[in-house]
């Protein structure tokens, strides 16, 4: 990699970032690296940051990127994201063209072309477009199991370079951003599996860029066509407890949290949290960590409003709920009003959602406003 190229992503990210790194807050053990990390996330060889991961991310599970308010199509602006610390009813929008990505506490944007794909079984790798995957620790894909893909032959690079890149034919790569649980383990935990750590990993053209920011792991392989917006998308990291779109990294559920209203509930816009359960740490009892995020804007948060006021309310002993495919995660609806935020839960398992004090039927209006799966 060029010197050009390490000083062009520096310029980009301190432009973008130099006021917002120091007000990033973070909770745990490891502030202190999350905070450096924020600063320090541009297109060269990077510090080591938090814990270096077992095995690369290449290969995942089928969880949710969905889109944050953001202006469709058209090419990425040559000059790097511009992110806006203000929030409006809530969130921080995204530059114009693009969205966020969200997990955990680490925010990206990418450019809204960008395809949404799963990464079960190898299946993101068919050397297409630029594209998005969302990977969690429990999520099982094993190149062997499925046989989607054809292996490669070695790289001919150090041991830590061949594991870093994709176990898949060079031909099938793709520009890809990975943002994943750091936990995730590939290949069923392959004994002679080599650990990676952090860095910046190069070959015949391609570049593998991996941070890992407490809890969450950002891979983003690009090739040279898609140098400059590889680096703008790596300037574009957010490190916070509060996502760009309104989403808590950690929530507790089984709250009352929509209390019956003497008016109707009049929102601007809405924010949709989508959470996956997970330990902190082995043995612990898990907690709910943020996966996925949706925003509403006042049309689709009107919409929704109105599917919640006429769903049926839940029996007192409901039939069993057949699960839906279709809706995954437990998921938090976050209502800006005018003067107000309501808040309520939605239990997907039960088939079932709260609004104005009271439990409803999950019906099939209301999904249409949640978090939705990747493609399989």
């Amino acid at each position: 990699m060029t010197e050009d190229r390490t000083d062009r992503a520096e310029e980009a990210f301190r432009a973008a970032f130099a006021e917002q790194a120091d007000d990033l807050s973070v909770t745990g053990a490891d502030t202190t690296a999350w905070a450096e990390a924020a600063r320090c996330t541009t297109r060269r060889r990077r510090l080591p940051v938090a814990v270096a991961a077992a095995v690369v991310a290449v290969l995942g599970g089928t969880l949710l990127v969905v889109d944050v308010l953001a202006e469709p199509g058209g090419p990425a602006p040559a000059e790097a994201p511009v992110v806006e610390t203000e929030r409006v009813d809530g969130a921080i929008a995204p530059r114009d063209g693009w969205r966020w990505v969200e997990r955990g506490g680490v925010a990206v944007q990418v450019p809204e072309g960008w395809a949404q794909e799963s990464l079960m079984c190898g299946g993101a790798w068919t050397g297409g477009a630029p594209a998005v995957a969302s990977v969690g620790a429990d999520d099982y894909a094993t190149l062997a199991d499925c046989m989607g893909r054809p292996g490669r032959d070695s790289l001919g690079t150090d041991a830590v370079t061949e594991e870093a890149f994709p176990p898949v034919a060079v031909s099938l790569w793709r520009t890809i951003l990975i943002i994943e649980d750091a936990g995730t383990v590939y290949d069923g935990d392959r004994q002679d599996a080599v650990e990676v750590p952090d860095g910046t990993y190069t070959y015949e053209g391609w570049t593998l860029d991996r941070t890992t920011y407490g809890g969450t792991r950002v891979t983003l392989l690009s090739d040279e066509e898609h140098e400059e917006l590889a680096t703008e998308v790596l300037a574009s990291v957010v490190v916070d407890d509060l996502s760009p779109s309104g989403c808590r990294a950690i929530e507790e559920f089984g709250q009352e949290r929509h209390p019956a209203s003497e008016t109707d509930t009049v929102a601007r816009a809405a924010t949709v949290c989508g959470y996956g359960a997970f330990p902190r740490k082995s043995g612990d009892e898990p907690v709910h960590g943020l996966e996925a995020s949706r925003r509403l804007d006042a049309g689709a948060a009107a919409g929704l409003t109105a599917a919640l006021r006429s769903a049926p309310l839940l029996p007192e002993d409901p039939a069993l709920c057949e699960y839906r495919l279709d809706v995954p995660y437990v998921q938090l609806v976050r209502l800006f009003g005018d003067d107000d935020v309501r808040e309520l839960e939605v239990a997907v398992y039960d088939c079932a959602v709260q609004f104005d004090g009271t439990w409803r039927t999950l019906t099939d209006e209301v999904a249409s406003f949640l978090v939705r799966p990747d493609p399989v």
